[in-house]
């Protein structure tokens, strides 16, 4: 029996649009696959795990400045053990590739904030608040402060590419967009001038920042 035509069906995980219900249904069991625990990863004591989430909401913090010019968007990465990645954001890997050692997550839609707060154990991983109640924060589709008169700024320069895009025709997807939030692990090899090669996981977290102000 012919699979239904869904037209613009989309997994509202990571946003691909499938044409019918049965490549839907495959994609959804590649994903649950990628966040089974792999052999050899190890489990690691929950304290470990916790040290890790507070290195990465400390370096997320550091790009939250104060300054108009900052805000746009921003890349923390970190070196990061697989066992680690996993450790945090296994259930919510969305591509995983074992030949290129590579994960993917990606954070979108109402509740995205909320999702990473309990990740991270923290309901202010994602901002940091000034004087004047000034606040810099990480863009989501709805994590304005709450209660507040909001106005944000956004970077001028910014503004004018966004509205430039508007009017060219764009065949690929962007690797994320304003408002979501893009974190993968990657595997980097580097290689020394004396033929040694090291490797080490890398995690990469993506993301945009801007300012709010309440009066």
């Amino acid at each position: 029996m012919p699979s239904t035509i869904l037209p613009d069906a989309e997994y509202i995980t990571c946003g691909k649009v499938f044409k019918n219900s049965k490549d839907l249904t495959r994609h959804k069991q590649y994903v649950r696959r990628y966040n089974l625990r792999h052999q050899g990863l190890d489990e690691l004591p929950a304290n470990t795990i916790a040290e890790f989430k507070q290195i990465l909401i400390t370096e997320i913090h550091k790009k939250l400045s104060l300054n108009f010019r900052s805000m746009g968007k921003k890349l923390v990465s970190l070196p990061c053990p697989e066992s680690i990645f996993f450790s945090v954001f296994g259930g919510y890997i969305y591509y995983y590739s074992s030949a290129k050692g590579i994960y993917k997550c990606i954070f979108r839609g109402c509740d995205s904030y909320h999702v990473l707060s309990t990740i991270l154990n923290s309901n202010h991983w994602g901002k940091k608040v000034y004087s004047q109640n000034q606040q810099t924060y990480v863009v989501c589709l709805n994590n304005s402060p709450q209660n507040l008169s909001i106005i944000e700024e956004i970077d001028p320069l910014e503004q004018l590419l966004q509205s430039s895009m508007k009017h060219k025709k764009i065949n690929r997807r962007p690797r994320f967009l304003r408002g979501e939030i893009l974190i993968e692990w990657k595997k980097r090899t580097f290689k020394e001038i004396n033929g040694i090669v090291n490797t080490a996981g890398y995690l990469n977290f993506d993301f945009y920042i801007a300012q709010s102000c309440s009066y």
